[in-house]
């Protein structure tokens, strides 16, 4: 067909669009018709405030949970329409703590938030309505209800699902998956007429979960295909004390065992092995792993890892740059994290990614706890890393330190370690360790004298003291100076413990030392003072003679201190009073009897007596320092008045530089101001002699 000369440029250009738009509507259409479900609540763009993004987020587990929390804390409630969708019907909750309903808690009191929560926030949350469709060229989801909505952005939290291994009758009943409230649920109801369970897995939360079932009163055993107990985190020798420990809980502990199927026996369930006899039990539990729900990803067409898993770059975003993955969902840089504090990590990353900044996922350690009663077990940092490990071990402890050039970048142990959380606090500040240090780990297992414990109100602002949430000693210290006190409201206001919660001890104790923590009565006064002292010090040191006439007929009338033999005496007595006076003041903290009124007033007092004593040091020398004996009298005097006012000055900013550094700092100070103090009486007594005899 020849082609139509007449049609201008314009008009093409208008052909172009209206097919564009057609094209546009056509594949809306299609896509209706393959979902068969009507579009109930569709708003598009054109509907929404002008610069507003929708943000559809799938998944209300921890990690979007913790995302929408983030987002509207760092973009407020306008820039974003914010939209949920969750498969369960509750709201999102705390799994980490899931074994606890084993025992009896109360599933409510896991919720991160009650649907309130959300409304107040405007993000619109649906329940027990799962997306089953992305389709990524029109940007729309679908919901199983019907919902289909436009996104601008697509947040893929889907989390993972319990792996159950190709075992034959892993879907009787009476056998169960760990990993919701209604999986813990069930397991509850079959407890009430089970005397025996199994638990197929050694890891983690197989461990956790065989312990609830033996302290709810049932006879347990642990089924392990592999040769030990947590054999991907622990060296076989710190396995094998660990298995020790767990069978002396009274669970039953069966290695090398590979489950072929579960057989049903009326009300019993018999496990079967490869080789060896079978085991009856009344229910089982299959604890053998998590794999990435990315059936999602994977039916859009995004990019997978090759054993599953979204793909996702350092700002979480996957082969389609408006879909972005964050949980145990994700695959960053061919690692999966089954665990909460990656993906709360992941979640802070992308909401100031969205809000603004421009912040990478660098990645996150692999550190796990597992506290059980009696036992601890801990994997801190990088602990796998190719690198020198020193290790001790005796009876009822392994312990293990993993370093770099000297530099501590990871640990186990099994079994309690005092110094775990300083451990834990030498890895993420990539502390050195010397030779003694090292040589006193090998010799009995700690790294630090017991003298050189630090309380946590003492670490470096900078120290993290929650290492899933990633809250450092300052932030919770200053919380604290306003108004937390109590554990609770620490969690609540800086979200510490509120993952794992093995830093719940760290937290009582700053709660315990929040006297310590506030600022010392009377410190703007001790500061002053000391400031004060020290710059008489030097003054007096380095300023030289105050000069005087040849005459005295022609010099200034105050040069009578220095000339007339009265004033000479009057001001020395003076300053000799003052100096007792000053000692005297000492007494209050170092003699009970001297009881009377507040220390921290009197050691201001005292400061404000040692730069006054300086200034009458000035009246009585002139700024002469002297010869012989009298020069080593003003030596040691300005020496003793400038270590005081240091150690005054740290004293006073004890609040503000709280840590060990700070701490032994200020005790150097204050026993170098004190051990000058001894052999000032003899000095003195020298310096009224020559002054009298000679």
């Amino acid at each position: 067909m020849a082609r139509d000369t007449n049609i201008t440029p314009m008009t093409r250009l208008a052909q172009s669009l209206q097919s564009l738009r057609s094209h546009s509507r056509t594949t809306a259409r299609r896509f209706l018709v393959h979902t068969r479900a009507p579009f109930l609540h569709l708003r598009t763009r054109q509907h929404r405030p002008n610069g507003t993004e929708r943000v559809i987020v799938v998944g209300n587990g921890m990690a979007g949970f913790k995302f929408c929390e983030q987002l509207r804390v760092l973009a407020g409630n306008r820039r974003h329409e914010l939209v949920v969708f969750g498969a369960e019907a509750r709201p999102a909750y705390d799994r980490v703590h899931l074994t606890e309903c084993v025992h009896g808690r109360n599933a409510d009191s896991l919720l991160l938030a009650p649907p309130e929560w959300y409304a107040g926030r405007n993000i619109d949350l649906h329940l027990g309505d799962p997306v089953l469709d992305i389709h990524r060229e029109s940007r729309m989801v679908r919901s199983a209800s019907g919902r289909a909505l436009f996104y601008d952005r697509l947040v893929l939290a889907t989390g993972s699902r319990p792996f159950v291994p190709p075992i034959e009758g892993a879907t009787l009943d009476n056998v169960f998956v760990y990993r919701s409230v209604e999986h813990i649920d069930a397991l509850r109801a079959a407890m009430s007429r089970s005397k025996r369970a199994a638990v197929i897995g050694g890891g983690l939360l197989g461990l956790e979960v065989a312990h609830a079932l033996h302290h709810a009163g049932l006879e347990t055993h642990i089924v392990e295909h592999g040769s030990g107990l947590l054999a991907r985190q622990l060296p076989p020798a710190a396995s094998a004390l660990l298995q020790l420990q767990i069978e002396s809980l009274g669970l039953h502990v069966h290695l090398n065992r590979h489950t072929t199927r579960i057989v049903a026996d009326g009300t019993h369930r018999s496990i079967e092995f490869t080789d060896g006899p079978g085991l009856a039990t009344d229910l089982v539990v299959i604890t053998a792993g998590i794999r990435p729900r990315d059936e999602l990803a994977s039916a859009a067409g995004l990019a997978l890892g090759p054993r599953g898993g979204i793909v996702v770059d350092d700002f979480l975003r996957t082969s389609d740059p408006r879909i972005h993955a964050i949980g145990e969902c994700a695959i960053h840089n061919g690692r999966h994290y089954g665990f909460a504090a990656p993906g709360f990590r992941m979640a802070d990353v992308l909401a100031s990614n969205l809000a603004g900044s421009r912040k990478r996922f660098t990645g996150a350690d692999l550190s796990s706890k597992l506290k059980l009663p009696g036992i601890t077990v801990a994997n801190l940092g990088d602990f796998q890393a190719d690198a020198g490990a020193i290790t001790f071990q005796d009876a009822t402890t392994y312990r293990q330190i993993v370093l770099k050039r000297n530099r501590v970048v990871g640990a186990i142990t099994v079994g309690d370690w005092p110094e775990l959380n300083r451990v834990q606090e030498a890895i993420d500040s990539g502390r050195r360790l010397w030779r003694r240090q090292l040589a006193r780990f090998e010799r009995g297992g700690t790294i630090w004298p017991e003298r050189d414990f630090v309380d946590v109100a003492q670490w470096p602002a900078g120290a993290l003291v929650c290492h899933c949430m990633k809250v450092k000693r300052g932030i919770l210290s200053q919380a604290v100076a306003r108004g937390c006190d109590s554990v609770e409201g620490l969690a609540q206001t800086t979200g510490a413990s509120t993952v794992c919660g093995s830093c719940k001890p760290l937290l009582s104790a700053l709660v315990g030392a929040r006297a310590s923590l506030q600022p010392a009565k009377g410190w703007k006064t001790l500061i002053g003072a000391s400031a004060i002292a020290l710059l008489l010090a030097l003054v007096i040191a380095f300023a030289g003679p105050i000069p005087i006439t040849e005459s005295v007929q022609t010099g200034w009338r105050i040069e009578a201190l220095w000339r007339d033999a009265f004033w000479k005496q009057t001001t020395g007595y003076t300053l000799l009073g003052l100096c007792l006076a000053s000692l005297s003041l000492s007494l209050r903290k170092r003699i009970k009897r001297f009881a009377l009124g507040n220390f921290a007033g009197w050691r201001a007092i005292h400061g404000c007596v040692g730069a006054l004593t300086l200034a009458f040091v000035v009246t009585h020398t002139g700024l002469r320092l002297g010869h012989n004996l009298n020069l080593v009298l003003m030596i040691d005097f300005l020496a003793l008045a400038a270590l005081g006012a240091f150690a005054g000055s740290l004293t006073a900013l004890e609040a503000r530089l709280a840590g060990p550094v700070a701490r032994r700092l200020r005790a150097f100070w204050t026993g170098a101001h004190i051990a000058l103090v001894w052999p000032l009486p003899v000095l003195v007594l020298f310096h009224v002699l020559t002054a009298y005899y000679f």
